[in-house]
């Protein structure tokens, strides 16, 4: 599995590392931290964006809680309905509308089916709406914000990578792609450990890259 590798991986390291300073190849005085951003192996057109997502999420919201106060009537509900709630607004519905097609099937006044024929396109309307347009759009918004934590960005096509400014091309044109931001430590030309970040930013992983360097290795 990943986890399994990935902490053989991080063993090798350590293992590595003792031989190197057993054998007095390094110093182990100090060591060199170095990082570059690697392309991932995602499509550069699969990008989702936080802001994006979050404002999309509040249109959905507004409608969602107009269309819960239209249908129920009911005042003082908090704005922006979960997916859970949609579910549950649909089952109202789904209940309301069979009832109304029992009623339908039992009256026998003119006036009366018509207003329930009225009253049954109205739920089948509203069932639609939910079933196909709102529900199935919170919960991508709401597995949006999971996949984000503390990103701004991600890909459809690999979800670790974060969208991120490579180095220029030979046209000297600087390209956004999904990537990672991968940090090595050395000494004497030697990798002792390596890490990889959803952040570009180099001043923000020298701290994440040093804690878990100490997390592995036991020391500095």
């Amino acid at each position: 599995s990943h986890e399994t590798t990935a902490h053989l991986l991080a063993e090798a390291f350590v293992l590595f590392r003792r031989q190197l300073i057993t054998n007095q190849v390094i110093e182990n005085e100090a060591i060199f931290i170095d990082g570059t951003k690697i392309e991932a192996d995602a499509n550069k057109f699969s990008f989702v964006w936080r802001k994006a997502t979050s404002r999309y999420e509040r249109s959905l919201d507004e409608k969602s809680e107009a269309f819960y106060q239209a249908l129920l009537k009911e005042e003082n509900q908090s704005p922006g309905l979960t997916s859970d709630q949609l579910e549950e607004v649909a089952h109202h519905v789904e209940a309301e509308l069979q009832e109304t097609a029992q009623q339908l099937q039992n009256e026998k006044r003119k006036e009366e089916q018509s207003q329930l024929k009225k009253k049954r396109r109205t739920y089948k309307k509203y069932l639609r709406k939910v079933q196909v347009d709102y529900l199935p759009r919170k919960q991508k918004y709401e597995r949006y914000r999971q996949l984000f934590q503390e990103r701004n960005s991600f890909s459809k096509t690999d979800t670790d990578a974060t969208f991120m400014r490579m180095k220029d091309d030979y046209m000297g044109n600087g390209q956004l792609k999904p990537g990672y931001n991968l940090q090595i430590a050395t000494e004497n030309q030697y990798v002792l450990a390596y890490d990889l970040f959803s952040n570009p930013n180099d001043t923000k992983t020298f701290n994440p890259f040093l804690d878990h360097f100490l997390d592995q290795h036991k020391e500095l």
